[in-house]
């Protein structure tokens, strides 16, 4: 991370801090602090990892330049800590801790671009690979905060928060392009830029940049038979394409972002009978709009304001083969899934140093969100063409949180967290969520920290209003609870930073889709919204929870001025599933329960190449969306990755990216009529590319 005010503050406020020097110390503790990452998610101002209220995790833009990193997903699984992801249909699952929620679209993280959370209001959903859009050029560093973090950001927020910094001009002058291609048939392509120009008695900051990435791998799907034939074989047609952009202006206390994104990918092995179906899609779209005012007013406060606008479209098609997955009097149809929402509103905060040094900070905050949603599903028969629709909702709402942290240094021993937020929905009802933690300077280069939080997730407006022939509404769900507790012990030697946490987390209220009771059913049919007959319906409830503990632990390092560096992090985690109805436990679906990642680099400076090597290791994992009893299990995998770069001169560089994977395989079982094959086939796996070799070129000026 670059030089800033707020970096140094932080790490001199670590300075005052710390445990006076024994006469023994030397300027290798100096060097750890100032290699320190610095964090601002965690409690929203700058402060070292090591006094944040969390266990954190900095991901700088020299990581993922020097590993090759162009993707979300990516740079969690191989240079992150404690959080993992699994790819799915179309994209991928996230976890952390050994909790993954199968099916859930990314709702139990908070994903922030600049402070701006892109969780949109129809279904929480939130993306974690290239899907989510955002070009990766202009990414300066990402944040990562493990556990409930709902203190400060309100709902979704419960496996952790993600906050992805972009670059200012300042650090990205000049022309940027990027032009990359591989295999599997692979494509991307972005062009940046920074300037900072003096008008008007002021600097004026403007960075921007346009990306596009797509894909079309060759991947071989598991023959399996169904009523209609055999489904699988080659996905000649299946694709990703990614087109992003966005821009960022900074004038003085102002800082603007605006953000574009479309996502749209094949979906054959999502629903319908048909396979390898170029008219088998879905789609995302968004539109951000943010602005941010901060100023201080002498040195004791500090005010902010931000007010945002967002649009979503999620737009999915799948036609269908068969009578049986069509309404009744149509042979053959095409499924339309529109889902849309709007949301905007206001935040405004204030940071009081109450003895101008840092050790008594109050902030207080407050923000209002306004969404509004609309979502249809309908069924156009293939021989007529006509549209029947089933369900439709418009539904729309208001939220007001308001919170208060109070940071207290009373020794320099001791520094300490507090805070609250209260949520606030007509529909839901109120939710707190605390957080207390408490940070120790033990011993010379060791810190001791205790850390409880809670969360919750709101249930989404999908979950609360979607209805149809035989699904009934579920308006009283409850918000989803986590509490966690967690402690953890760091140890800087020099450049060397050691860290291990222990952790237990318990989850309530959980919202699963279940079989409706024939009470539900029998209600439903008297208030009109099932019709007259209907002997089986879904419904969603709040059916589950889960308890978890185990262990986290990392160290990071660098060498020869930085020119080397190295990491490594692992987790180990029990994680079971209770209150499904049947009394007893069971493992997450395809959640990984040990996993970790391992990664080293080499950059002379200069025009000789760098290298870099990683690797990260995922345990076995139940597999997930199966009818199968006992559950499948997916194998343990083993991903190895290379990166290979340098200098042509004149500001041209080049980089190549290998990966390999040991197993073709994901967790996620694929294809109609499951439950009517004779036994267990790994064929019926979704699969994914084992080898990825990417080359590209990239001018800077």
């Amino acid at each position: 991370m670059r030089t800033s005010r707020p970096i140094v503050a932080a790490v001199l406020a670590a300075l005052a801090l710390a445990p006076a020097p024994g006469a023994a110390q030397d300027l290798s503790d100096l060097a750890g602090l100032l290699n320190e990452p610095v964090v601002s998610t965690a409690s929203k101002s700058a402060e070292t990892a090591g006094l944040a209220p969390a266990t954190t995790s900095v991901l700088t833009s020299d990581d993922l330049r020097r590993h090759g990193i162009t993707s979300l997903d990516e740079a969690i699984n191989f240079l992150g800590l404690g959080l993992l992801t699994e790819p799915a249909y179309g994209t991928v699952e996230i976890g952390a801790r050994g909790v993954l929620l199968s099916g859930d679209y990314g709702t139990h993280v908070l994903l922030l671009v600049d402070g701006h959370a892109l969780n949109e209001q129809w279904n929480s959903t939130a993306y974690y690979d290239r899907n989510a859009a955002i070009p990766f050029d202009l990414v300066d560093h990402i944040e990562v905060i493990l556990g409930p973090g709902s203190v400060l950001y309100g709902s979704n927020a419960m496996l952790g928060v993600i906050n992805v910094i972009t670059k200012r001009a300042r650090d990205y002058a000049g022309v940027h392009l990027v032009a990359e291609g591989g295999v599997p048939a692979t494509g991307h392509a972005s062009i940046g830029f920074g300037k900072q120009v003096e008008a008007f008695g002021h600097t004026f900051e403007l960075t921007g940049a346009i990306d596009g990435y797509g894909t079309r791998p060759p991947l071989e799907y598991g023959l399996q038979p169904f009523d209609g034939g055999t489904w699988g074989g080659d996905a000649s047609h299946g694709e990703v394409a990614v087109p992003s952009a966005h821009l960022r202006l900074v004038v003085g206390d102002l800082d603007i972002g605006l953000r574009s994104g479309l996502a749209k990918r094949t979906a054959d092995h999502i629903y319908g009978t048909t396979f390898d179906d170029p008219e088998n899609w879905e789609r995302d779209r968004w539109l951000s709009l943010d602005a941010k005012w901060s100023r201080s007013v002498g040195r004791k406060l500090g005010l902010s304001a931000r007010v945002y606008g967002d649009l979503y479209e999620y737009f999915f098609v799948s036609p269908f083969a068969t009578a049986d997955d069509c309404l009744e009097g149509q042979a053959t149809c095409t499924m339309r899934n529109l889902g849309s929402s709007r949301w905007a509103g206001a935040e405004a905060s204030a940071t009081v140093d109450w003895r101008e040094d840092g050790r008594f900070v109050t902030l207080v905050g407050a923000e209002v969100r306004r969404s509004w949603v609309h979502s249809w599903l309908d069924f156009r028969d293939g021989d007529t063409g006509e549209d029947t629709r089933i369900a439709s909702y418009a539904p729309a709402g208001t939220t007001v949180g308001a919170y208060l942290q109070q940071t207290l240094h009373p020794a320099r021993w001791l520094s300490l967290n507090a805070g609250a937020r209260l949520d606030a929905d007509p529909d839901l009802g109120s939710h707190l969520s605390p957080r207390v933690a408490a940070v120790v300077p033990a011993w010379r280069g060791g810190t001791l920290k205790a850390i409880y939080s809670e969360a919750f997730r709101a249930p989404s407006f999908f979950e609360r209003a979607y209805s149809d022939t035989s699904w009934i509404a579920s308006p009283d769900l409850d918000p989803e609870t986590v509490r966690s507790l967690e402690g953890v012990v760091e140890q800087r030697v020099g450049a060397l930073r050691l860290r291990a946490s222990g952790f237990r987390t318990g989850w309530q209220d959980l919202v699963l889709l279940a079989d409706a009771t024939p009470g539900q059913v029998a209600a439903a049919i008297a208030r009109g919204e099932l019709a007259a007959g209907t002997t089986d319906a879904y419904v969603y409830e709040n059916a589950s929870r889960v308890n978890s503990y185990g262990l986290n632990a990392d160290l990071d390092g660098s060498a020869l001025g930085q020119r080397l560096r190295y990491g490594a992090g692992v987790t180990v985690a029990r994680s079971r599933r209770e209150g499904d109805g049947d009394g007893g436990s069971e493992r997450l679906a395809a959640a990984a329960e040990v996993f970790g990642n391992a990664r080293v680099s080499w950059v002379p400076g200069g025009r000789r190449p760098f290298l870099s090597l990683a690797a990260r290791f995922v345990g076995p994992r139940p597999v997930s969306h199966t009818d199968f009893d006992p559950t499948p299990e997916a194998g343990a995998q083993v991903e190895l990755r290379a990166a290979l770069g340098g200098s042509l001169g004149g500001g041209l560089g080049y980089q190549l990216a290998g990966s390999w994977s040991s197993d073709g395989k994901t967790a996620y079982a694929v294809g109609p009529a499951r439950e009517a094959l004779p036994g267990y086939d790994e064929q019926a796996l979704l699969p994914r590319a084992r080898f990825q070799l990417m080359a590209g070129l990239r001018f800077d000026r």
